[in-house]
């Protein structure tokens, strides 16, 4: 963590490609120091910079509650920025800002929203604060919505593609109840993937739909009417269910 690090990374993908999740998780098993914002939450850049800098400050202080600090412009956040490093012993580490501290900004497209200077200046931010600090922008949209018009210091790129399938299914499978069989629940499973595949990858979405139906695919059993492994008849109960659900993938996250 001694070494200097790329100044900024670009991570995108589908929602629901798990970037968030590997980031946190990395960045928590590994415990490197870092910030970790979310651009819908602190939608103007003065709320954005006034808490990366108060994060900063928690960053090694355990229990203590960082005070506000006004922060105006970039030149200021720079220099407050400095000083935090240097208050919270993190001169000879790589410190992550995602932004997040390892830097990473979650839903980074609104930093379009903000003024022609912010992104930029975070894509320099090492440089900036002669630190070794790694800005992360996580996003769902590629780099090249982003560039600006007048150039800019181009981040490492890294895509998260969706999960295939087979993802999916050992990802969904593993949320069985515990009063069903890991098998008949796995069976269900590939009936809900084989009728959404095509029209929802969207893991969270899946899995609300899998909650769902799970119990209408089981009412056959419940009386008694098939067993576990009499997919067939388990499968007749539920397809009309499952293919008027089709019809409103999406419409609970609409509303």
């Amino acid at each position: 963590r001694q070494h200097l690090s790329f100044p900024s990374i670009f991570i995108y993908g589908h929602t629901s490609s798990g970037k968030t999740y590997v980031m946190k998780t990395l960045l928590n098993t590994l415990q490197l120091p870092h910030v970790f914002v979310n651009c819908v939450e602190y939608f103007t850049s003065r709320l954005l910079l006034e808490e990366i800098l108060i994060q900063l400050q928690n960053c090694s202080s355990e229990g203590k509650q960082a005070s506000h600090v006004p922060c105006d412009t970039f030149n200021d956040f720079v220099r407050l920025f400095k000083q935090a490093i240097v208050s919270q012993n993190l001169q000879d580490q790589t410190l992550y800002v995602i932004i997040v501290l390892l830097k990473v900004l979650d839903r980074a497209e609104q930093l379009r929203e903000m003024e022609a200077n912010i992104l930029p200046a975070f894509l320099r931010l090492q440089e900036l604060t002669d630190r070794n600090v790694t800005v992360i922008l996580l996003s769902e949209i590629v780099w090249e919505m982003f560039r600006p018009n007048t150039g800019c210091f181009e981040p490492f790129i890294l895509y998260f593609p969706d999960y295939s399938i087979g993802h999916l299914q050992k990802i969904l499978s593993q949320n069985h109840p515990p009063e069903y069989s890991a098998d008949f629940y796995s069976a269900y499973i590939n009936i809900l993937l084989g009728v959404f595949y095509m029209v929802c990858r969207d893991l969270r979405e899946l899995q609300h739909l899998a909650a769902l139906n799970f119990s209408k695919y089981c009412e056959p059993v419940v009386r008694r009417e098939a067993k576990e492994r009499d997919t067939r008849k388990l499968w007749k109960n539920i397809e009309p269910h499952l293919k008027k659900a089709i019809q409103t993938v999406y419409l609970r996250e609409i509303s």
